[in-house]
């Protein structure tokens, strides 16, 4: 079952004015509001720190209120780093944003593997990053967020990327029974599974690959598009609105509806709200085809 979800805009004005008449924490009304206005029943964790129990509890209860599954606390920061000291402090404020999704309420906590470099894991690259030292690490870092953690509700999740290890859903299945752990999950992004042109025009058969191997390891989706450049003869794809390129939005839709879960399917990394409303409407006008509601 899909809990669809996005990033929702709000005016600084709406904020202060939310804020003058609830309190502090006022903003949570006026942000789950907006997205009660949207139609949406899942967001993104707002910003919160793991030490301010006041508005994590406010959070639970505001978001609640307005139907609202809580997706994910994301840290997109470098576990791998090469500098020791901040990969120690990248790992630290991984583990406590996995802290932050149990307590709130989130499906899951999730990060990005990163790179064997100092700084940027997702925009800087190495052929270490494809090594069993690579996988090894990946496995060694889920069990020791879940061991020090012991979530309950929460699961912690690799973003895929097509740039390290998580980057097929062989690897994938390959890590699930390596890590072991029940609250180990699959982040699912399909757009980021496609890095090939073989890949591109096979996007349906991906995801029902994905489906069909995960099934229940699956709680959360992003919701993107990507385009093959053309003409050019090197392989460039280019992230895109959803409905401007070649994902197979109706498989997508309908694959992940199958599953007895609800899985929060969250549009991101557009620029403003226009873009956001388009590209709403091309998924729930999918989805209608499909004779899904969401």
């Amino acid at each position: 079952m899909i809990r669809f979800g996005a990033q929702v805009f709000v005016t600084e004005r709406e904020i202060a004015q939310a804020r003058e008449k609830y309190g502090p924490n006022g903003d949570l009304r006026v942000i789950a509001q907006a997205h009660k206005a949207k139609g949406y029943t899942a967001a993104y964790v707002p910003q919160v720190s793991l030490d301010d129990k006041q508005r994590i509890k406010e959070i639970k209860e505001v978001y609640a209120a307005e139907n609202l599954m809580l997706a994910e606390a994301g840290y997109w920061e470098n576990v791998t780093d090469t500098d020791e000291a901040t990969r120690k402090h990248n790992l630290d404020c991984l583990t406590n944003t996995l802290y932050l999704a149990e307590e709130v309420g989130a499906r899951c906590a999730v990060d990005i593997f990163g790179s064997y470099v100092h700084g940027s894991g997702s925009s800087k690259f190495v052929a270490k990053n494809f090594s069993d030292d690579a996988f090894a690490d990946a496995v060694d870092i889920a069990r020791m967020l879940i061991d020090t953690v012991k979530p309950k509700t929460a699961y912690f999740s690799y973003e895929l990327f097509p740039f390290n290890v998580v980057d097929s859903p062989e690897m994938i299945d390959k890590l699930i029974r390596a890590v072991d752990r029940k609250q180990f999950g699959v982040h699912l992004d399909l757009v980021n599974l496609i890095n090939c042109p073989r890949a591109y025009f096979s996007s349906g058969d991906i995801i029902r690959d994905c489906v069909k191997r995960f099934g229940d390891k699956i709680v959360n989706a992003h919701v993107k598009d990507v385009k093959l450049k053309e003409p050019a003869i090197s392989v460039i794809l280019e992230e895109v609105t959803a409905g401007t390129g070649g994902i197979d939005m109706h498989a997508f839709v309908r694959e992940i509806h199958k599953l007895p879960q609800e899985i929060p399917f969250m549009l991101e990394h557009l620029p403003d709200e226009a873009e956001y409303d388009k590209a709403a409407a091309y998924v729930r006008q999918c989805a209608s085809a499909e004779g899904i509601t969401i």
